[in-house]
């Protein structure tokens, strides 16, 4: 059998997971070549970040870690240890995956009463697992594992508000320090069926264990639910009498309506959630009750902030699917290792993206950058036929390969713009954008059988239509897959203070992420802990540093700077004090704060941090509307021979906008590479 050679069109988390994949072991045996290629001078995609003047980190936005997300971390430890940076790099800063990573479980949520904005942590307990454990991500987690373990949540919770004393780790309060509940809600919740709801969800459980697939008895279901809702409506009237405990009875009444949902739908012993994955998340909970406050609490509002889950970024017209919301809050509650969520301590591009390049190179792997994909062209018979691209610039004489990164303070990092002494001519610095008005050095043309054997298309969906027209005008499923998967533009801003966030008014955790706050950035992680892997000066530099991002209208791209400079005057103006309300004087926010070595006045001193309109069709975010995960294409279900897809976009079994999903689907999307007939439909590969 010949050994083929695989073109991946896209150097993004799922691109480089496909490359990973493919490289390793028996794969790379049976292969002759894998070329990735890239436009412009960086890799990953929406999660591609540089470093600017001082040194400073620039991201596409917020990114952080689940404790859940074991397809990445099962890669990146793979990449550290490959790397073995203490022998081949000792003076790397970061020679292994946990001095890049590290547990935070501080997690801030905003609420709006009354009119006034108020916050409270809830600090997450840790445990002694570590992410990305052999076969963690093939392992499924089931909606009866969910509701065990939410029923183990409760009781847990139940005990430790029972206890005499103050309850460890559990934090629900108003204030941005966070203390134990009210202690009095243990009465609440004595006698009130719970744990005959673990008994009957126990047998239940085994019932399903010796009968698979066998629905459950109908008065078990009945039993089930009756209990549920008889506790929920016991203990609402007595709660919400009493202030204190609005935000525990919030939570105490999403997670049993999420039970009795479950129990009522029959998905206990389904294999998915896929029969109420047409329902928005919040309409699935009022379906089953779920109280009005608890509809319009943090807790559901910051779901959907933290996903850009908003049509259209429409705050009116949320739309999450409701069988993904519980399947990954099952996966982030339920099924985190270490903490629910793993920080970055330097930008992604340093934490994932150069190590990823370093460790492929060595395998062997080739990149081409400064290759912009214009078109997909197809072949008689259903196949893919060409790939056309345009170079952006051309190596200098007597280079055999473009070199990317840079050292700073020996770490490998990504700059903010092209290394032009390894280019023939300066080729600008807005190479990845969609509008690039270059013309290029010249075209390439990839042929079918000639430079390549199979290809996968690792693009955003938001460029698929962009470079894959003839392929959308060919297949009706790749035409609605276009219409109905949705994306959101999103707004990004990170701020260099000098002051620190208790200088600021801040008195929670120093290292916490906040969402569900104000109308136009929901969220605000502070991310001063980047400060020493950044080169400021030794006295005189900032002292903190915030990032914020929320969802965007679509605007004119070639206004889009100027509307989040816009929209982010507004909200420090208007909306921050209620999260700093030290950063306001008389005349509304201090300026003065934002840390600009060239002196400007006012609002001036943004054009000293650093702020981004993703509304490039590469950059918009992948969203999980109601109803639309059908139209998803898994990697190697395109219908079009030698073609496979990879991004966050395709059917992965993870499908939420995330790097968790890219990787997922990457590694799905090398699978069905080394599968006969790669592209052909499920029923095709096995003729």
């Amino acid at each position: 059998m010949a050994r083929r050679r695989v073109a991946i069109l896209g150097g993004g988390m799922a691109g480089l997971t496909t490359a990973w994949e493919l490289s390793s072991g028996d794969c790379r045996e049976q292969l002759d070549s894998i070329t990735v290629y890239q436009r412009g001078w960086r890799l990953g995609g929406k999660g591609a970040s540089s470093r600017g003047p001082h040194g400073r980190v620039e991201e596409h936005g917020l990114h952080v870690l689940l404790g859940c997300y074991d397809a990445t971390f099962r890669v990146l430890r793979e990449v550290y240890a490959e790397l073995d940076r203490a022998v081949t790099d000792p003076a790397c800063p970061l020679p292994g995956w946990r001095d890049a990573f590290v547990p935070a479980g501080a997690v801030g949520l905003a609420d709006r009463h009354d009119g006034a904005w108020s916050h409270f942590v809830t600090q997450f307990s840790s445990n002694d697992a570590l992410p990305g454990e052999p076969g963690a991500e093939d392992r499924r987690l089931t909606p009866v594992d969910v509701a065990s373990r939410t029923v183990g949540l409760l009781m847990d919770f139940h005990r430790a508000v029972s206890a005499p004393g103050p309850p460890a780790e559990v934090y629900l309060s108003a204030s941005p320090t966070p203390r134990p509940a009210r202690s009095d809600l243990g009465a609440l919740l004595r006698g009130t069926g719970l744990t005959g709801f673990a008994v009957a969800l126990q047998g239940l459980t085994r019932a399903e264990q010796l009968a698979s697939g066998a629905g459950p008895d109908e008065e078990v279901t009945r039993r089930l639910a009756a209990l549920l809702g008889a506790w929920r409506d016991g203990i609402r009237g007595v709660v919400l009498a009493d202030p204190a405990l609005r935000r525990t009875w919030q939570l105490v009444d999403l997670v049993v309506t999420s039970l009795q949902g479950m129990v009522v739908d029959g998905l206990l012993t389904a294999n998915s959630y896929d029969a109420i994955d047409h329902l928005d998340y919040g309409e699935w909970l009022a379906r089953h009750g779920a109280a009005p406050e608890t509809l319009d609490s943090p807790i559901v509002r910051g779901m959907h902030d933290l996903t850009f889950a908003y049509a259209g970024a429409d705050r009116t017209r949320p739309g999450f699917s409701a069988g993904l919301g519980l399947h990954l809050a099952g996966r982030m509650l339920f099924d985190f290792k270490g903490s629910i969520f793993w920080r970055m301590q330097v930008g992604m591009g340093e934490a994932v993206f150069a190590p990823l390049y370093e460790a492929l190179v060595r395998r062997g792997v080739d990149f081409r950058f400064f290759r912009r994909l214009d078109h997909l062209g197809l072949a008689p018979g259903g196949s893919l036929g060409t790939v056309e691209l345009t170079r952006q610039a051309d190596l200098a004489a007597g280079r055999a390969r473009y070199d990317p990164l840079v050292r700073l303070d020996d770490l490998p990092c990504w700059p903010h713009r092209p290394l032009v002494e390894q280019l023939a001519d300066d080729p600008g610095d807005q190479l990845e954008s969609h509008w690039w008005p270059g013309a290029g050095t010249g075209r390439e043309t990839l042929v079918a059988g000639e430079d390549f054997d199979v290809a996968v298309l690792a693009v955003s969906v938001g460029m698929v239509p962009h470079v894959a027209s003839e392929l959308v005008r060919a297949s009706p499923r790749w035409r609605r897959m276009v219409e109905r998967v949705g994306t959101v533009a999103t707004q990004s801003a990170q701020l260099w203070l000098d002051a620190s966030e208790s200088d600021l008014g801040w008195s929670g955790p120093p290292t916490v992420t906040l969402t569900g706050f104000g109308d136009t950035f929901e969220t605000w992680a502070a991310m001063s802990h980047l400060l020493p892997r950044e080169s400021w000066p030794t006295s005189g530099g900032p002292r903190s540093i915030a990032y914020l991002c929320g969802a965007m209208p679509d605007v004119d791209p070639g206004s889009a700077d100027e509307v989040v400079r816009h929209r982010l005057t507004r909200f420090l103006e208007t909306e921050v004090g209620s999260l700093w309300p030290k950063a306001n004087g008389r005349n509304g926010f201090r300026w003065n704060l934002l840390w600009d070595d060239e002196g400007r006045c006012g609002p001036d001193r943004l054009a000293a941090q650093y702020l981004r309109a993703n509304v490039d069709p590469s950059d918009r975010y992948v969203q999980s509307l109601p109803g639309t995960g059908r139209f998803r294409l898994a990697p190697g279900d395109t219908g079009f021979d030698n073609l496979v897809v990879a991004g966050d976009w395709t059917a992965c079994g993870f499908d939420a906008g995330c790097l968790e999903a890219a990787t997922r689907s990457g590694v799905l999307a090398a699978r069905a590479v080394m599968a006969a007939g790669a592209g052909a439909r499920p029923e095709e590969q096995s003729a």
